[in-house]
């Protein structure tokens, strides 16, 4: 099948293959809350390209959405579901297929494109649990450095949810692409601040 993987010695490199072998032949079984699924998109972050195969496993990449081919015993899925989520190290996202622990899975909304739902992964979980960590409640102060960003624009979203008071750090062209991209100017009473960092006063 088509995958990115990582080769050379350190495993630091990353190669395109076609001829990369499927995760699961024919004859074998998924383990216990397993599920294989057919890729349809795939999102890439810099935690993809940086980790060496000693972190990272073979296969790059960790977001993925696409359609359950098999499934085990043991799981609430079935084939032929939409899902999104994230692979293990063991995997990797940027394949033709994908062996994917149903707790790191989930069903696809409608609403959601493959694409959309792809991109979910990491920039949100990164937001979610750096707000769990700095205790992040309604009325906080947040600052989002890079609010331009995949995760910046993943950490004003949630943030704002929280009703959080945001302050983003990004570039002054890009305050209209943040205001879009997250979807603030559809909303009310919401408390950002975005900040141009290239501007000297």
């Amino acid at each position: 099948m088509r995958a990115v993987i990582r080769t050379g010695l350190l495993g630091t490199t990353i190669a395109f293959t076609k001829d990369q072998p499927h995760p699961l032949p024919d004859t074998a079984e998924l383990k216990p809350n397993e599920i294989l699924i057919k890729v349809k998109s795939a999102a890439i972050n810099p935690v993809d390209y940086k980790l060496p195969r000693f972190i990272g496993g073979k296969g790059v990449g960790f977001d993925v959405s696409g359609v359950v081919e098999r499934v085990c015993p043991t799981t609430d899925f079935s084939v032929g579901d939409n899902v999104f989520g994230r692979v293990g190290i063991s995997s990797g996202s940027l394949a033709d297929y994908a062996i994917v622990s149903t707790d790191r899975i989930a069903k696809k909304p409608e609403w959601l494109s493959f694409d959309e739902a792809a991109a979910i992964g990491v920039t949100y979980l990164t937001g979610v649990h750096a707000f769990k960590l700095g205790n992040v409640k309604e009325g906080a102060s947040v600052l989002v450095i890079g609010a331009s960003g995949g995760c910046g624009l993943a950490g004003i979203q949630l943030a704002v949810a929280m009703k959080a008071n945001v302050v983003g750090i990004c570039s002054g062209k890009n305050f209209d692409f943040v205001r879009g991209e997250s979807g603030i100017d559809q909303m009310e009473n919401v408390n950002l601040e975005l900040v141009d960092y290239t501007d000297d006063k």
